[in-house]
C-alpha cells in the first residue's frame, strides 16, 4: 500500500515522455517478477511474464535483456545452479519464464486480421500460468487495431481487451503509454481519459538532465487502492556491454554540481586520451570562478578538481585508462547540473 509499483491482477499504466525510461523500468520489472528477484529493493511475486515489445525491434531490446542478465548474474547462477564459466543466460532465457513477443496485439477487435488478436495471445500463453503481461507500447497496440489514442471506437474496446487478458490469465496487465508534450498534459497518458478511469494504478516516468548522470524518476500515481507519491530514482549505468537502471536512494546516486559540469566541459573539448595532468592544466587555464565571481586560487582549484574527478568516476561519466582520461559518453550540454547547493562551492572556495 505504501510502495505501489505493480499490484497483483491489476490493470496498470506506466507512462512518460519519449526517452523517460519507461521500457528500461518495465522490462526490468518484468524480468525481476519472472525470476523472483527483488526489484530495486522491493519483493516480487514470482511467475511467468510475457513482454510484448512492439517498438525498437527484438534485437535492440534483447540487448536490454542481456544487460539485466549481467546485472543479476550472481542471483541467476544461484537460481539455475549454473557454475562460473557456464552459460547462465541460456539457462534463464530457455526457462520460458520471461518471454519476449515482437508482434503488437489487436486489443479492440473481436475478429482481428492477421492473427494478432487477444484470443491468439491467450492461446499462445495458455500452456503456462502467467502473472504479468506488458504491452509496450499502448499506441502500437491501438495502431494494430486500426485506431489511435484519441479514437473512442478503439480506446474503449482496447481497455476491454486488456481486461479480457487480465481475467483470463489471472494476471496483471501493464499498458506502457506516452504522455503529451504540453506541460499541462504530462501527468496523464495521451489521448482519451478512458484508461485513466479504468486502471488500478499508474507509474509516471520522467527524466531529469542528460548524459551519463541523467536521473530517472518513477512515481506512483492514479492509485485506486494504494497511495500516490512513492518514488524510485535511478540512473543508467554500465551492465555488461550495455546499460541498466541502478538505484538505491537519491543520496547514493552520483550528482554533479555546476563546477563539476564546467570541468567536464573542459575535458569534452580536449582530444580523446588526454592525461589527467593535461586535463588539470586545461582546467586551470579555463580560470573557473568561485562564489565571488573571481578565479579560484590554485589550492582551492586543486581540491575542486580532485572532488570533481572522484564524482565523475563514481558516476561512470569518465574513464581513466592508465592515466589517459576520456568522457565515456558525451552528455552534450549543461543539463547535467543537479547538485548546485551553495555549500558545494563554499567548501571548495575555502
Amino acid at each position: 500500500d505504501d510502495r505501489p509499483v505493480l499490484q497483483t491482477d491489476a490493470l496498470w499504466q506506466t507512462m512518460g515522455l519519449l526517452k523517460s525510461g519507461k521500457t528500461f523500468f518495465c522490462m526490468e520489472l518484468g524480468f525481476c517478477i519472472a525470476f523472483g528477484l527483488e526489484f530495486h529493493g522491493l519483493p516480487t511475486k514470482e511467475g511467468n511474464v510475457a513482454y510484448i515489445i512492439a517498438e525498437g525491434g527484438i534485437g535492440r531490446n534483447f540487448e536490454r535483456v542481456l544487460a539485466l542478465c549481467a546485472k543479476y548474474e550472481e542471483k541467476l547462477r544461484v537460481k539455475f545452479g549454473i557454475p562460473e564459466g557456464d552459460d547462465y543466460i541460456a539457462a534463464a532465457m530457455d526457462s520460458g519464464k520471461f518471454n519476449l513477443i515482437d508482434s503488437p496485439v489487436d486489443l479492440a477487435n473481436p475478429d482481428p486480421k492477421k492473427g494478432r488478436g487477444v484470443d491468439v495471445l491467450l492461446d499462445q500463453l495458455a500452456h503456462e500460468p502467467y502473472v504479468a503481461v506488458f504491452l509496450d507500447t499502448w499506441a502500437r497496440m491501438l495502431w494494430a487495431s486500426g485506431g489511435h489514442d484519441s479514437d473512442q471506437n478503439t480506446v474503449g474496446p482496447a481497455v476491454q481487451g486488456c481486461d479480457r487478458i487480465r481475467k483470463a490469465l489471472g494476471c496483471a496487465v501493464v499498458m506502457v503509454a506516452h504522455v503529451g508534450v504540453a506541460k499541462d498534459a504530462q501527468g496523464r497518458a495521451k489521448g482519451l481519459s478512458d484508461p485513466a478511469g479504468a486502471i488500478d494504478g499508474a507509474t509516471h516516468c520522467s527524466k531529469v538532465g542528460d548524459g551519463p548522470l541523467a536521473r530517472y524518476e518513477f512515481k506512483a500515481t492514479y492509485q485506486r487502492h494504494a497511495v500516490d507519491g512513492f518514488k524510485i530514482v535511478a540512473q543508467l549505468r554500465a551492465s555488461g556491454p550495455n546499460v541498466a537502471l541502478t538505484s538505491d536512494n537519491v543520496a547514493n546516486l552520483a550528482k554533479l554540481n555546476k563546477r563539476d559540469s564546467q570541468m567536464l566541459d573542459v575535458l569534452r573539448g580536449m582530444e580523446r586520451g588526454a592525461s589527467l595532468a593535461d586535463w588539470q592544466a586545461a582546467v586551470e587555464a579555463a580560470k573557473i570562478t568561485g562564489r565571488d565571481g573571481k578565479p579560484l586560487k590554485a589550492d582551492a582549484l586543486r581540491k575542486a578538481f580532485k572532488r570533481a574527478t572522484e564524482r565523475l568516476m563514481t558516476a561512470d561519466a569518465i574513464e581513466d585508462d592508465g592515466g589517459m582520461v576520456t568522457v565515456k559518453s558525451d552528455p552534450g550540454g549543461d543539463d547535467m547540473i543537479f547538485g548546485t547547493a551553495e555549500e558545494d562551492f563554499m567548501e571548495e572556495d575555502e
